[in-house]
């Protein structure tokens, strides 16, 4: 695992993370994310699902829409009050994904995208709490940031040197996530007790597109188009991807199942 850092402390990172972001950009943008095609493969229609670590919910919004009982805990107060003012009877809820207000063996399935790599004491606590919740055959759809190749080679370099040149001026840095190999996410979910069902990678499905240049490089970002990329940065993710989809690749996705 790579343990990242940043210039940013927690409710920094927060507002840094959502600033600005609108909802309607994030449901329309959920139909061309890779994981969309897990969702239907995997997620069942007939129990309820919950998302631990919904942001602006979005998938809720999206899922529900779809026929899905999906129902979303974020730990935002102010997240929670913008979802509720555009909409106000989406089943989303304050709390805690370590401490869910569900019973045991209640859910279906449960969903965590880019969620747990955030528990500095590792994703123990998260996971362990999905197994509580979801009945025993149960599904965990989950992503965690993937320490890929670009990030390796040019991403975390700069990083690195720009958090050098912040400490050296006296400013503090604080912990942001770990990234993981395919292997280190597999073994997670496995140490947590659930039946790995299979993998993958989770981004945009268009070639051109990038969530790791967009976040990782702003330079390479289109203007007042959310998460796009200008020219450069577009024939840049097109030329990664299409050598292969795991250079650029801003998350690993796990399918996997409670066993029965």
């Amino acid at each position: 695992m790579k343990k990242v850092y940043t210039t940013r402390d927690i409710a920094g990172q927060q507002t840094h993370m959502w600033n600005g972001v609108k909802i309607e950009d994030e449901v329309s943008a959920c139909p061309g994310r890779r994981v969309h095609a897990y969702f239907f493969k995997h997620l069942p229609k007939t129990e309820p699902v919950v998302e631990a670590g919904c942001g602006l919910g979005a998938w809720v919004l999206y899922l529900g829409g779809k026929g899905f009982d999906v129902k979303g805990i974020e730990h935002d107060e102010n997240l929670i009050s913008v979802i509720k003012k555009y909409t106000p009877n989406l089943p989303v809820q304050s709390g805690d994904v370590c401490r869910l207000p569900f019973k045991d063996c209640s859910m279906g399935a449960y969903i965590s995208l880019g969620v747990v790599e955030h528990f500095e004491d590792g994703a123990e606590r998260p996971l362990k709490e999905a197994w509580r919740v979801l009945r025993p055959g149960g599904i965990l759809i989950l992503t965690v940031p993937f320490n890929n190749v670009f990030r390796r080679v040019v991403a975390h370099p700069m990083r690195a040197l720009y958090l050098l040149v912040h400490r050296l001026r006296g400013g503090a840095v604080y912990f942001a996530e770990y990234r993981y190999s395919e292997t280190e996410a597999r073994e997670m979910v496995e140490k947590a007790g659930f039946k790995i069902i299979e993998t993958g990678t989770d981004d945009y499905s268009d070639k051109s597109r990038s969530m790791v240049i967009w976040s990782e490089l702003p330079l390479l970002r289109a203007m007042n188009i959310p998460h796009d990329l200008n020219m450069v940065g577009r024939i840049a993710a097109f030329i990664m991807n299409l050598i292969s989809k795991k250079i650029l690749s801003a998350g690993i996705l796990v399918v996997a199942q409670k066993p029965l």
